[in-house]
């Protein structure tokens, strides 16, 4: 399955201090997706329906994180907008809707393709239990240098991926 396009430009960090809430989190995410030309009117809305209906909220250690996403409706390109955020926001678990995790790292998936979703929220829940990786993420105080801890995972996925055949 090839990645979708991780992109500097598509990494809020820090992520402004006026995202207190995990909407506004997204809102930010969708607003430099729909910018960057990722996706249209529409998607936004969509994703913050979901994420209401269905929490995106990980327990992931030592920062819980979160993978707001919706289907492929208003989606141009396939991409994944990141906020690190500095201080965490509140969403609710997706394994318990009725608990809150303090979360500092949002993944926001924009997939084109359909079919691809479920791949892609599986590598990425795969990737966030690396506590190195997660720790080099809110570490990172520069968009490249996020890059340039997410691009090595890509890698091995990638090549994973032609392994399999």
């Amino acid at each position: 399955m090839p990645m979708p396009t991780f992109s500097e430009d598509l990494i809020l960090l820090p992520a402004p201090e006026a995202a207190p809430t995990s909407n506004d989190v997204i809102r930010l995410l969708c607003d430099r997706l729909a910018e960057k030309g990722y996706v249209e009117n529409g998607f936004c809305q969509a994703v913050l329906d979901r994420e209401a209906k269905f929490p995106t909220g990980l327990p992931t250690s030592p920062y819980a994180s979160a993978i707001p996403h919706s289907g492929s409706a208003g989606v141009k390109t396939t991409g994944v907008g990141i906020a690190i955020l500095k201080r965490a926001v509140s969403f609710h678990s997706m394994e318990a809707p009725a608990t809150d995790l303090q979360v500092r790292i949002v993944w926001l998936l924009a997939i084109a393709d359909a079919a691809r979703q479920v791949p892609m929220l599986q590598w990425i829940v795969s990737s966030l239990q690396d506590r190195s990786l997660m720790e080099g993420l809110v570490a990172a105080r520069e968009p490249r240098h996020v890059m340039s801890l997410i691009e090595p995972v890509i890698a091995a996925h990638e090549e994973q991926d032609q392994l399999r055949g």
